[in-house]
């Protein structure tokens, strides 16, 4: 008998369609998955965090301030809490905490509100300034988180975010992936608190020193750190900083602040101030 060679008609063994195109199609389906599971819960837990009672705000806040509560740098931070104690006394309306401060000796430029009214600036960002206004304003911006409840907003959805993956099994190569993606979804929610914040912010410190200045030169020392850092702003959880300035300038402007000299930092000028050590406890 003779062989004669066929073409392969049919071969449940050999795909038909392109391996990497299935790959794609599959990839999108559980990226949409994970984006409207995550906008529903996260949703849900901003929801669930509004009504949070202050009482276990206070008890999730322990877990945040262990490691920074060491007291480092008390003159500075005694003088910090001053600024602060005046601006929380302007607006009976904030959350009923016991607002602290926490200065962190590291070189970051930023400040940020945890739970139960602890707010932690660090050294790096306390160095930038000169005027007491302008640290009145990074106070005044965070307590506009609290006002509106951001911080614990934020939390929620990272606490959801870290349960999908965690609920996927994602590890590895997958969650290098899917996590920035959803992250940089959830960056327009953070840039509209920011900008919230701002506003508010500006509103309070008009309220307590009776004018807006020097309420921008926050602005100036985060333009310049974003410069340094070299980040895209569309990557970044804050507003661009100019587009931030110019909105606040813009409320200025509606609400016709004052604008009057701010005062300058004590002797020697600076912050932390000279000779602070740091006391550990």
């Amino acid at each position: 008998m003779k062989f004669e060679p066929r073409d392969i008609e049919k071969n449940v063994n050999v795909p038909t369609h392109n391996p990497m195109g299935e790959f794609f199609r599959l990839s999108l389906w559980l990226l949409g998955i994970v984006f409207s599971v995550y906008l529903v819960l996260g949703f849900a837990a901003e929801k669930i965090a509004e009504r949070l009672p202050p009482q276990y705000e206070e008890i999730l806040s322990h877990g945040f301030i262990s490691k920074v509560d060491k007291e480092p740098f008390p003159r500075t931070r005694e003088y910090l809490q001053k600024i602060l104690d005046r601006l929380v006394v302007a607006d009976p309306t904030l959350p009923p905490f016991l607002y602290k401060i926490f200065v962190v000796d590291e070189d970051t430029v930023n400040a940020m509100a945890l739970p139960a009214g602890n707010i932690m600036v660090f050294r790096g960002l306390l160095a930038e300034f000169k005027t007491e206004n302008a640290l009145a304003m990074v106070l005044a911006h965070e307590l506009g988180h609290y006002a509106h409840r951001d911080h614990l907003r934020g939390l929620g959805r990272g606490l959801v975010l870290l349960s999908i993956m965690s609920l996927l099994g994602l590890s590895g190569d997958v969650p290098g992936f899917l996590s920035p993606s959803v992250q940089t979804f959830d960056l327009k929610f953070s840039r509209e608190q920011e900008a919230g914040a701002d506003h508010y912010g500006v509103d309070l410190v008009n309220r307590v020193y009776g004018h807006a200045g020097g309420t921008l030169e926050m602005f100036d020392v985060l333009e310049r750190d974003e410069k340094k850092s070299k980040r895209p702003g569309f990557f970044s959880t804050h507003p661009d900083s100019i587009w931030r300035m110019q909105s606040l300038l813009s409320r200025v402007q509606l609400k016709k602040y004052p604008q009057q000299p701010p005062l300058l930092i004590p002797a020697p000028g600076h912050l932390p101030f000279p000779n602070d050590q740091r006391v550990e406890k």
